[in-house]
């Protein structure tokens, strides 16, 4: 008996030309929904790191009664941001702890912590990081020049931020692009809080849920920034690093004027030196079309890039007594 041979039909070329097509087609389908879902991700874990920074500095408040001040101006001790204030609030106390000396002092009533100057003083701890302070979708350096940097900022509200180069400031309109009176003082170098918009100065001021009159689930508490866009390179451990007090609302979000090779938001191309702080001092984030935010309330929430202007002043402000809308 003769014995039968199966022949299985093949694929002609154009065909597999065809199936391949067809996959490719697929795929490049395929890969914006698979990057959006990463970005969605990423974008929950910011919005959760917020959350935490909330946390801290609502368990501060509770045992301090009043939020952390930016600097401490009536010792001689090494100027730590309100970052490293909240560290046993954040479940970082035996980072807070291994500062050698660290020193609990009065002052009005309410007390406050200083590393005093010396090894294993603040500088040796000028390089350690802590899991929230990065968002996830940032993809700037979490060091320079050994200090370590964080994606969050507190906000000093709408205040004015003049730049070192007078010709590169065009947010500086009193009423319009800061607040005033209550965002007059240049840069937030002021312990008095008549003279701070928001929730932050760079210097020793206090202040507390009650004094937050526009509402806590109106108001700004700390947002999003870019490090490698500002001159203030000091991180989160120093007074003047960049994710101390060194940003305001008077800046558009996602202005990236300042930032090194920006592709857009490069809205004034001859101002692009990071010490016109009139716009590096804005919040910034990685995140496509605006910025997460804190509200003094704690509770998190992304801000378009395209928010009103005016609300954006009026959300920065802790006290200025105008109605906010929907933002």
């Amino acid at each position: 008996m003769k014995r039968r041979v199966w022949k299985w039909p093949a694929f002609t070329l154009v065909e597999l030309l065809v199936v391949i097509a067809i996959i490719g087609i697929l795929i490049a389908l395929l890969l914006p929904a698979v990057q959006a879902a990463r970005e969605a991700a990423r974008r929950s874990q910011c919005s959760n790191n917020l959350k935490q920074y909330g946390l801290a500095l609502h368990n501060y408040h509770d045992v301090m009664k009043v939020f952390p001040p930016g600097h401490s101006t009536w010792d001689n001790h090494p100027w730590i941001s309100w970052q490293v204030r909240i560290l046993p609030f954040a479940e970082q106390a035996p980072l807070f702890q291994s500062v050698e000396g660290w020193s609990k002092q009065q002052a009005t009533q309410q007390a406050y912590y200083e590393a005093p100057v010396g090894p294993g003083g603040l500088r040796a701890r000028e390089s350690i990081t802590v899991p929230y302070c990065q968002c996830p979708s940032a993809t700037n350096d979490k060091f320079d020049s050994g200090w370590a940097q964080a994606n969050y900022c507190g906000s000093l509200g709408s205040q004015l931020t003049p730049s070192a180069n007078g010709a590169c400031q065009p947010y500086t309109t009193a009423g319009v692009h800061y607040e005033n009176p209550g965002g007059q003082n240049g840069h937030g170098n002021t312990n008095n809080p008549a003279e701070i918009s928001g929730m932050f100065s760079r210097f020793g001021m206090t202040i507390g849920m009650k004094d937050v009159t526009d509402g806590t689930a109106n108001t700004l508490f700390v947002g999003e920034i870019r490090p490698n866009c500002s001159d203030h390179r000091e991180g989160w451990w120093s007074r003047n690093g960049g994710a101390n007090a060194h940003a305001s609302t008077s800046v558009p979000i996602n202005d990236l004027t300042t930032c090194p090779n920006a592709t857009t938001g490069y809205n004034y191309p001859n101002c692009a030196a990071q010490s016109n702080w009139n716009l590096s001092w804005g919040f910034k984030s990685m995140h496509p079309g605006g910025a997460q935010f804190l509200l003094v309330d704690g509770s998190s929430r992304f801000v378009s890039q395209t928010i009103d202007y005016v609300t954006y002043q009026r959300v920065g402000g802790r006290h200025d007594g105008q109605t906010v809308g929907n933002f």
